[in-house]
């Protein structure tokens, strides 16, 4: 009789275990779906196809592949109030997730180690929290595995996210200095000039003019066929509103400065 009963309480024991694991595995599941928007076997296709390459065609390959997607704003969820989400989505992109992508893609031979990536890329030390993203372009390069191009000719003191006197862009982050290291559109262009035999691929950032961000815009630097510099960008443009290739020299000549960065 006792026997009987210790038998029937390691059945109930293991059907509970086994109850369990079901739920668990299944909210996992849950997690994972709910916080990635992405076609998993094309970005691997995408990896095989491609891994083997010089780093700067890999480089022109990825950036390339996402010719034609659409631009959409705002496309990380996470705020003060609202909790972060991982979110790897590349039908959907800003320009700063453009970018991201990319990078990831390029330093990628996996899709394991591309996830990875692009997480210890947006997040400071990997960290999934709005307050750990890189929420400023400058702040991401610190973490990107890039430099900064030599030869810049200017220098402006920000104080990033501050809107106004007591306005942020951002609620929940806190105000940060930063010293904005650029170039003035003349000396860019003549750097320019000189990189385009460079056997690497660059990132290049517009200037913003406002106190609170370090830059309004970011995109690629590289060279068509011709030998013509074009900026490779999501553009928000309502014209456009997707990834397109523009002339660089046309696009830059009006803005206040520029920041380059070599990727490898």
């Amino acid at each position: 009789m006792k026997f009987q009963k210790e038998k029937k309480l390691l059945a109930s024991l293991f059907c509970l275990i086994i109850i369990l694991c079901i739920i668990l595995s299944s909210k996992v599941y849950s997690q994972e779906k709910n916080t990635s928007f992405f076609n998993k076997t094309e970005i691997e296709d995408l990896l095989k196809l491609n891994h083997h390459l010089p780093y700067h065609e890999k480089y022109y390959r990825y950036s390339f592949s996402l010719i034609g997607k659409p631009y959409v704003g705002n496309v990380l969820i996470g705020s003060k109030d609202i909790e972060e989400t991982f979110i790897i989505d590349l039908n959907r992109l800003d320009c700063f997730t453009y970018v991201e992508y990319v990078h990831s893609l390029a330093n990628s031979k996996n899709f394991r180690i591309f996830k990875t990536k692009v997480r210890e890329y947006r997040y400071d030390m990997g960290r999934i929290n709005f307050i750990n993203r890189n929420h400023f372009f400058t702040d991401w390069t610190d973490n990107g595995d890039i430099e900064l191009v030599e030869g810049y000719n200017k220098e402006v003191a920000k104080i990033l996210n501050k809107k106004g006197e007591h306005d942020r862009y951002l609620e929940g982050i806190p105000l940060k200095k930063k010293i904005i290291k650029y170039f003035s559109i003349d000396k860019g262009s003549e750097v320019v000039l000189g990189l385009k035999d460079k056997q690497n691929h660059y990132i290049v950032a517009i200037l913003s003019n406002k106190i609170g961000l370090d830059v309004s815009h970011v995109g690629f630097l590289l060279w068509d066929n011709e030998g013509n510099a074009i900026f490779r960008h999501a553009s928000s443009k309502k014209k456009y509103m997707k990834v397109i290739d523009e002339d660089f020299f046309e696009y830059i000549k009006n803005k206040p400065g520029i920041i380059i960065y070599k990727t490898n």
